[in-house]
């Protein structure tokens, strides 16, 4: 089967870029790039001479993560793919990412198949029971995500109002509502980083902070809002609102520039009650 990987591009480390090349690009016929006004987009061009089968496109502006993966989809969906696998710019998939894929593809309703991420900085709860090969699952990061072309197309596509941020949670509840499933894969599919995160202990409990920075904070937070907005059968407010609470903890605690941080989330929620709802619908940009 043919396969296109995509992969969205802003200010990316170029090494780290290079090593995400040299993984993907003998495993799919075609590596889709879109870059969002990347200021190093030079060396991306340079890097990217090496690579014959690396298609890049080039925005004029950063229209968010959502745009550039709708750029993916309709570009998978125009040259005839099936399936598109699509990745952040600092994450390394596995050398048989796709053959592991591939296994799974006959199975019913399925709208996105994903594995297991590992991240550098921190370790990630283990899901999966002794011997269990695969589970469904309501959420999946985008990162090492294969996309079903015609599921995208009923979900209508990522939701561009997000920009960044809650990107992978709308399209997965997506996908859910019309009728398609999130299947994950028990094997370490990728190795990423999400912001700089690490593990830390409050009393009894464990968790994870990132240190993302105060815009990155005030996205998360109005995206929240949003999608619980979004779909109301989904989420509840009131759960939402104590999830951002635990947030304001984590960055009082353990996070520098806590009053700025702290104030873009709560500008966050507030925007994220204003926001318009986009409506989930099918659609076809050809």
């Amino acid at each position: 089967m043919k396969m296109i990987a995509g992969i969205v591009l802003y200010q990316p480390d170029i090494n780290r870029l290079q090593e995400n090349l040299v993984a993907i690009i003998p495993q799919v016929d075609e590596v889709l790039l879109i870059d969002n006004a990347s200021c190093n987009i030079n060396e991306i061009e340079k890097l990217l001479k090496s690579y014959s089968s690396c298609v890049l496109i080039k925005n004029t502006s950063n229209l968010g993560v959502a745009s550039a993966l709708n750029e993916i989809f309709y570009y998978a969906k125009s040259k005839g793919y099936g399936w598109f696998l699509t990745l952040d710019q600092d994450s390394v998939c596995s050398v048989d990412l796709i053959k592991v894929y591939e296994r799974y593809l006959q199975f019913e309703n399925i709208g996105i198949i994903t594995s297991k991420a590992i991240d550098r900085n921190f370790v990630l709860e283990e899901e999966f029971g002794a011997g269990e090969r695969y589970r469904y699952v309501i959420y999946c990061i985008t990162s090492g995500a294969l996309m079903n072309v015609d599921a995208c197309l009923k979900c209508g596509g990522w939701d561009e109002q997000l920009f960044i941020d809650n990107v992978d949670g709308d399209i997965c509840i997506n996908m859910k509502i019309h009728g398609f499933k999130v299947l994950s894969i028990n094997y370490n599919g990728i190795l990423h980083e999400v912001g700089h995160g690490r593990n830390v202990r409050f009393l009894w409990m464990k968790d994870c902070i990132y240190n993302h920075s105060s815009d990155r904070q005030y996205y998360m937070a109005r995206n929240r809002i949003y999608v619980a907005r979004k779909y109301p059968s989904e989420f509840s407010i009131f759960k939402e609102l104590i999830k951002e609470f635990r947030n304001f903890r984590l960055i009082l605690f353990f996070e520098n520039e806590k009053k700025k941080k702290i104030a873009a989330r709560f500008k966050g929620i507030i925007d994220g009650f204003k926001m318009p709802i986009k409506s989930s619908y099918c659609h076809d940009k050809g």
